[in-house]
């Protein structure tokens, strides 16, 4: 008997005491040997637990580290990294966020001397100006 003929024996015989609370592992454990072929894939998929979250999450992010530039790192070295970042993860501060959200006023009129200094050196780099002529120790 092939897996199709199995299959349409096993959705004509579902017993009716099958509800939501029925150990479906103990279920297929018992009726093994009537439906062998459903009876091996039920017990090779049932037992596999969800993923979480937080696994998925950890994954996605993983696509990050192993970019173009990091694809000869090892297996040893991108898993260390990706350890470091999980548990770094919320311990960093995001300073670039933080100083986005200031919003600094300032009056022009403060600068307005700087501006004229700046304005006095328009140039500076276009004299022909060399290191030798500077009076500067390196």
């Amino acid at each position: 008997e092939g897996w199709q003929a199995e299959l349409r024996r096993y959705l004509k015989d579902v017993p009716a005491d099958i509800s939501r609370d029925t150990d479906i592992v103990e279920y297929w454990q018992d009726h093994f040997h009537v439906y062998p072929t459903l009876g091996r894939i039920a017990l090779d998929v049932i037992p596999c637990q969800a993923s979480s979250v937080a696994c998925e999450r950890l994954f996605s992010a993983s696509k990050q580290t192993a970019d173009d530039r990091r694809a000869c790192l090892g297996a040893t070295t991108f898993e260390q990294l990706q350890i470091m970042k999980f548990a770094w993860r919320g311990k960093i501060t995001d300073f670039a966020a933080i100083n986005s959200q200031h919003v600094e006023e300032v009056d022009v009129n403060q600068f307005k001397e700087l501006l004229s200094e700046d304005h006095d050196f328009d140039g500076w780099d276009k004299d022909n100006l060399f290191v030798d002529d500077l009076d500067i120790d390196f």
